[in-house]
């Protein structure tokens, strides 16, 4: 079976500074189908907090290719995460 890593991408953007890309893993799936792994993209998506959004209001969606963005809602603040599925390759 195939290891899975849920990462975080956050952007933030401070006053004035160019915005500033951070990427963790905030969950590795093994041992589980990519179907399996989905649900637990889902699951981490709605439970993830963003360090940039502690404290905010926020609102949580899905892009066309199935990934999950992690925004402020009324699009107050200045950052953006997304959350997505990646194959983990072994060399």
């Amino acid at each position: 079976m195939t290891t899975w890593l849920i990462t975080a991408e956050e952007t933030v953007t401070a006053d004035g500074a160019a915005p500033q890309l951070q990427i963790k893993v905030i969950r590795t799936v093994r041992n589980k189908t990519r179907e399996e792994a989905l649900v637990e993209l889902h699951k981490a998506a709605k439970s993830h907090v963003p360090d940039s959004l502690k404290g905010t209001s926020r609102v949580v969606g899905r892009d066309s290719e199935g990934s999950f963005w992690v925004l402020p809602k009324n699009g107050k603040g200045h950052a953006a995460c997304t959350i997505r599925l990646i194959e983990q390759i072994h060399p």
